[in-house]
Parts: C-alpha cells; structure tokens; sequence
C-alpha cells in the first residue's frame, strides 16, 4: 500500500510537466497529417457513423433503446471505450516508446502512463462536446443525473491509470504482451456494452447470471455508468455490489501496478 501511495504522490508533484508534454505530444503527433488534428475528431465520427448504421439502423431496425434512439445510446458508452481502449494501447507502449526520455528525465518514469492518458484526455473533450450536441439534436436535456458524469469520470481516470501502471511495466519486460493486450481489447469490445444492449437480449433474460458476470467487468461498470448520467437511468448508488467490486479491482490493480513498476524501474533501460 505504501508503494501505491508513492506513486500516486509523483503524480501530484508532476502535474506541470505531464500537462505540458502531453500538449507536445498532441501536435507532435498529428504534423505530418494534411487534416492535422482534425483526425482526433474524425475518425472517432467514422466509427460511430459505421456503428449506428450497421446495428442501430439494420440490426435494431431503428429500436428504441432506454426511450432514446440508438444514436443517442451509443453515443456516451462508445466514446468511453475509444478513450478507454486509445489509453490502455498507448500506456502500453509507453515506456517503450519514449526510450530515451526514459534513460534521461529526470522526473519519475511512473509519470510516463500519465502523459499518455493527459494527451488522450484532449481527444475526449471533444468528442463529448460534440457528442452532447447530437444528443441536444435528438431531444436530450440536461438533468441532475449529469452530475453522475463526475463520478463515473474519476472511475474512469482511477482504471486507467492504474491500468496504465501494469501494462507498461509489464510490455517493457515482456514485449509480446501489447499484443496479446491489443487481442484482449478487440474482446473487450464485444462483451462490454458498447453496442449492444445486454437488457434487451433474449440469450441474457433465460440466463440472468450471465449480465452478472458481465457486469464484474470494469469497462462494462464505466460505460453502463455513462449511460446511466447522460440518459438519466438510474444514480450511481443503485447496485453497490457493482461499485464495491469496481473498486475493489482498481485498488487491486494500483497496488499491483506500483510494486511491480517500483521492482523494476531501475532496470527498464535494460529491457529496453
């Protein structure tokens, strides 16, 4: 515990530099595209379009979901799984990626996942912003259910991180793991509720157990919880079972993540 603690403390002191080189980050990353950062924005708009045709449109054949279009559903799981999966993939690679700022800075390397997940942090502004205003389109107003958005938004930012720790400690001592991680997301996709409703399925009301399992999974937790603010569902306190064991796997993973990061850090130059 005390491990998890100390990491978490170099995250505070380095706010400054891990807000600045996630700035450079951004434009570094995008110069040499023609449309420039435009693509943060686009290509999330591709995938939604393609989603919304295939599934709500011929699948649901135009299917109310929760009293709102399919669009409407989608809109605030599925830019949490592009956040999510953009940053559990990028702090993957982290470390490995920034090899020589590794064997240079002079800041604790543990601030590295953070970089990433700041840098990912700009894209999902905006494809919320612009996502809240298709929901305006089709009839959404604000309510006090919103406010779950804070919550779910530290739920989010507290996985990440910590899963951030393990995997780009992990990928720096075992190269094959991004993508064994990348396999493990395409998975994660598919039986996290981002476009399909687990609710509404018949396979799931003959087998209730199976919405249980299926709920232990943090991006379900994350990405239901979304749905619950923005469409005004339910507050976040109606299964405390679910928010117990949440909580109970990111504690679980920080802990892991900072012993096993703390283990090894003096030595990553040489995996690398």
């Amino acid at each position: 515990m005390k491990e998890a603690w100390l990491v978490l403390l170099e995250q505070f002191k380095n706010l400054g530099i891990i807000n600045r080189l996630a700035k450079y980050d951004e434009k570094s990353t995008f110069q040499a595209h023609i449309l420039g950062m435009v693509w943060q924005i686009l290509d999330p708009l591709i995938n939604i379009s393609i989603y919304w045709f295939v599934f709500g449109t011929i699948m649901y054949a135009n299917r109310l979901m929760d009293g709102y279009k399919y669009i409407v559903w989608l809109l605030p799981g599925f830019i949490a799984w592009q956040f999510m999966r953009s940053e559990i993939l990028g702090a993957s690679k982290s470390m490995v990626n920034r090899v020589q700022m590794v064997s240079k800075m002079q800041f604790p390397v543990s601030t590295i996942p953070s970089m990433t997940l700041a840098n990912q942090l700009i894209n999902y502004w905006w494809m919320l912003g612009i996502s809240v205003i298709i929901m305006f389109a089709y009839h959404v107003r604000p309510s006090l259910y919103w406010l779950e958005f804070f919550y779910y938004f530290i739920c989010m930012i507290a996985f990440l991180y910590a899963m951030g720790l393990v995997t780009s400690t992990i990928t720096v001592i075992v190269r094959d793991f991004h993508t064994l991680l990348n396999s493990a997301m395409q998975l994660m996709f598919w039986v996290s509720g981002t476009i399909f409703n687990f609710e509404i399925n018949d396979t799931v009301k003959v087998h209730p157990i199976i919405i249980r399992i299926i709920e232990i999974n943090p991006f379900y937790y994350i990405i239901d919880g979304m749905r619950d603010a923005f469409l005004g569902r339910a507050w976040f306190f109606h299964d405390v079972k679910a928010m117990v064991i949440f909580w109970t796997i990111v504690a679980l993973l920080w802990i892991l993540g900072s012993h096993i990061h703390l283990k090894f850090r003096s030595r990553f130059i040489d995996y690398i």
